[in-house]
């Protein structure tokens, strides 16, 4: 009898765990825990009642703990956590692990928050994390991205790319801002995915079950912030990545832009007839056209010939003049051209992998961009 229940119990193990496969182990830890499964390992940390910090890896080697987005003192911070069976509880959440470390984030009133549909989904080193949907989930965020204001059923990319002339169909434009909210029956969460490559975000275009979000490479570190209401979830995310600094008054006031105002006498004009037509204005934008040849940091002097004149008369009529500054550098050696002198000088640059300078072509033709993950190139 003993030798059946030995075999037996060895065919259960088989049965739930395939041969190369690990029973999942879960080891507490004082403000969280730390799971391993299938040659993976995940990591979630009660950073405050309402806010984790989630991350898995493969492997023995745990990645940098590094953040570029995320401040040092929040992304250190941490909280005691109520040990239980499978996971843990804190003042506002409970998070449970089941097998291969499928993750359930919920309040402590058992509303389910979040829930993994499905182990991560690894493609070499892209990879994709699947979470349960359903259509009383509304999802809103990810920046200034075209189309609906409520992102389900939609799906999105995360590439910095200079999109002139986008269309609402447009994807990705400008700027990447991987931060949204899952608000479902009153009750929102914040989801920020903290991963610097090309991500994606598909809210149950490709599976109305699911939405999934995932990068082609980096690692799987994101933050999940507890409202209940938008409002603090957005005040809980300022403390994950900093508060705006609060802007001078004159920026408050109306600004008059488009793409643009050249030459110097157009908007001297523009200028004129605010004042004369009594409309209140604080600030007047100049795109590129006021560059020489759209050279970032210069002057177009034939448009524009009295430019000091100029911001000065316009500042005694209490107008504020911003002009554009491109992240790039005109690749213009030799003609006296300051900024990419001292940048080539300075070695401030991005590269290509074999050490050459990363060139690209932007509005002022061929171009360089600084270096920005280098301390001495951003001062």
């Amino acid at each position: 009898m003993r030798g059946l229940t030995l075999h037996f119990c060895a065919f259960l193990a088989l049965a739930f765990f395939p041969a190369g496969a690990l029973p999942q182990q879960i080891t507490p830890a004082p403000s969280g825990l730390t799971a391993a499964a299938d040659g993976l390992t995940l990591q979630v940390t009660a950073l405050r009642d309402d806010i984790l910090r989630v991350r898995l890896w493969k492997g023995d080697a745990v990645p940098e703990d590094a953040s570029w987005a995320v401040l040092p003192q929040a992304r250190t911070s941490s909280v005691p956590v109520t040990p239980e069976a499978n996971g843990f509880t804190t003042k506002a959440l409970r998070v449970s692990v089941t097998d291969h470390l499928l993750l359930t984030v919920a309040d402590l009133q058992g509303n389910v928050l979040q829930r993994d549909a499905a182990p991560v989904l690894w493609e070499g080193t892209r990879f994709t994390i699947s979470k349960q949907r359903s259509f009383d989930d509304h999802f809103f965020g990810l920046g200034d991205k075209p189309g609906p204001l409520d992102r389900g059923g939609q799906a999105f990319t995360m590439w910095n790319t200079d999109a002139f002339g986008w269309q609402e169909s447009t994807d990705p434009i400008y700027k990447t801002v991987p931060f949204f909210l899952d608000v479902n029956r009153g009750r929102t969460l914040g989801v920020f995915l903290d991963n610097t490559w090309r991500t994606n975000f598909d809210f149950g275009r490709d599976d109305v079950y699911r939405y999934t979000f995932g990068s082609l490479n980096g690692p799987i570190d994101y933050y999940l912030i507890y409202g209940p209401e938008p409002k603090q979830v957005v005040t809980d995310w300022a403390w994950l990545t900093g508060p705006t600094p609060l802007p001078p008054l004159w920026a408050l006031g109306f600004q008059q832009s488009r793409y643009s105002y050249f030459p110097e006498s157009q908007l001297r004009e523009i200028a004129q007839r605010l004042r004369k037509d009594r409309i209140p204005s604080d600030v007047l934008w100049l795109d590129i056209d006021f560059q020489h040849e759209n050279w970032p940091f210069t002057v177009n002097q034939k448009a524009f010939p009295d430019f000091r004149g100029m911001v000065k008369d316009l500042a005694q009529e209490q107008f504020k003049v911003v002009v554009i500054t491109d992240l790039h550098v005109a690749r213009q050696p030799n003609v006296g051209y300051a900024p990419y002198d001292t940048g080539l000088a300075g070695d401030h640059f991005v590269k290509n992998p074999d050490g050459s300078i990363y060139v690209g072509k932007v509005w002022p033709g061929a171009a360089v961009f600084p270096d920005f993950t280098r301390a001495q190139t951003r001062q």
